[in-house]
């Protein structure tokens, strides 16, 4: 069901709440049903998905594929093969003067959950969280970006008939609507989207004491030092920051060449890369995408005029590759940035577009020291063979990833965890850190009375205190 309206949506959060008190959500079974039920969508509904995401954001069939539908996959196949595991009693130690007892902690559900997705991945955000929700045993809230009106629309219809319907609610609409559900007394809420409105949210759940992970992104870099195979190089990194025409709150932000020579090799075989994947017109091209709307559109483009001019403090950038554009079918070519000053507009906000700025330092330690004098960033990468550097880089950088020789691939591995600290936002989520995160650990203990071992413990006797304290020791 679709709600978008304050007194219908309280009225819907009752339903939520009396149907997670029937404990119905917390057999395995239940659970299980559910994410079955979830798998069964991308068979019967994936055509229509495709379209939708296409209409909305101009994203191909190939990357929905890659980018949104083989990520939830395998987010769904994951919590199914462990969900037995996961839900299992954990025992815990209890110090030789209070036993006889049983010390546990056993996940349960927190109850109703808010999922807000973003529109850089409007499927994934929604779903990828949702599998973890579901797999813990909560009753959910789903609120889709309003640029992707398409699918929103096609989720709230969809997602009623194979998750239990009692057990699921879809928001759709623009800020008034979100403000409503942030609102609401949720038992967690979980938020992708820009560093701005995650403020935003975070202000307003907490006067309702809403625990709350924010995704928010931010800068995130590409230092190169070496190589040996600078095609491959290229290609991932033009892999990892045009996918979706660079709009992933974990693509590469800015790349960091150790030395003029690097930075050529580089930037050659990001160019070269360029070219195989997209061809000499990337506009008529079925794997580019397009910007959301003309006016994050127009945003881009005035950072490239921007940094190619050069500001108060920065020297201009020089364009080498692309750079063209369509404000009104929201296009921009995928533009490379050579020379770029670290005070240019570009390097103060996060890209969120096929914009790749190449900056030139002279060692490896400058870089790895520039990065960290920015906000936190979700990810960094790192491309060198040698063996001491990459050591070194997972040490000292400072990212809720240190990838190396690759981007973005870890943002879709089951088995790894998204960490967001800092200005990217904060929590843990994916795989069984997404069962944790909407889990309650709850302390259970058991002590038997035919035998009565905490009698040091009772008044009124003076000493039972220290007692007590030796009895522990």
């Amino acid at each position: 069901m679709t709600t978008g309206a304050h007194h219908t949506l309280s009225a819907r959060m009752a339903e939520l709440r009396a149907f997670a008190a029937t404990r119905a959500t917390h057999s395995r079974s239940f659970r299980m049903d559910q994410l079955k039920a979830l798998r069964e969508v991308f068979e019967d509904y994936s055509t229509d998905i495709q379209d939708a995401l296409w209409q909305d954001i101009g994203k191909s069939s190939a990357q929905t594929n890659q980018s949104e539908f083989i990520p939830v996959k395998d987010e769904i196949s994951y919590a199914m093969l462990h969900l037995t595991d996961w839900m299992e009693p954990q025992p815990r130690s209890i110090p030789y003067g209070l036993r006889p007892g049983k010390a546990m902690v056993k996940p349960r559900p927190l109850g109703v959950v808010g999922i807000i997705g973003n529109w850089t991945h409007p499927f994934y955000s929604l779903l990828a969280p949702l599998v973890g929700a579901v797999a813990a045993g909560n009753c959910m809230v789903l609120k889709p970006s309003m640029h992707t009106p398409r699918t929103a629309k096609l989720l709230g219809s969809i997602l009623p008939e194979y998750l239990n319907p009692r057990s699921i609610v879809t928001v759709t609409g623009g800020a008034d609507a979100l403000e409503e559900l942030v609102a609401q007394p949720l038992d967690h809420l979980f938020f992708t989207g820009s560093e701005s409105l995650g403020r935003r949210v975070y202000q307003r759940a907490a006067q309702q004491l809403t625990p709350v992970t924010l995704q928010l992104g931010g800068k995130s870099p590409v230092i190169v030092v070496d190589g040996a195979d600078w095609k491959t190089i290229g290609r991932r990194i033009a892999y990892g920051k045009f996918t979706n025409a660079g709009q992933s709150l974990v693509s590469p932000d800015y790349l960091i060449a150790v030395g003029y020579d690097v930075a050529a090799k580089v930037q050659q075989g990001v160019i070269d890369a360029i070219q195989e994947f997209y061809g000499p017109t990337p506009d008529t091209a079925k794997q580019f995408g397009r910007i959301i709307t003309p006016q994050h559109t127009q945003r881009l483009v005035d950072l490239i005029r921007a940094t190619t001019k050069g500001a108060v403090g920065a020297t201009p950038a020089r364009l080498v590759h692309g750079g063209k554009y369509n404000i009104e079918s929201a296009f921009l070519a995928p533009t490379i940035l050579a020379e770029v000053d670290p005070n240019s507009a570009i390097m103060q906000e996060q890209i969120l577009g096929p914009i790749l700025p190449i900056l030139v330092v002279d060692t490896y330690d400058e870089a790895v020291e520039f990065a960290n004098s920015k906000p936190t960033a979700p990810a960094a990468y790192l491309f060198s063979e040698r063996r001491r550097i990459r050591k070194d880089f997972m040490h000292r950088i400072n990212a809720g990833a240190a990838v190396m020789n690759a981007t973005i691939i870890q943002a879709v591995l089951p088995s790894l965890p998204h960490n967001y600290t800092g200005a990217a936002g904060f929590g843990t989520w994916g795989g069984y850190e997404s069962f944790r995160l909407f889990s309650q650990y709850r302390t259970h203990f058991y002590k038997p009375t035919r035998l009565d071992t905490l009698q040091a413990a009772y008044p009124p006797d003076p000493t039972y205190g220290q007692r007590m304290i030796d009895r522990l020791k």
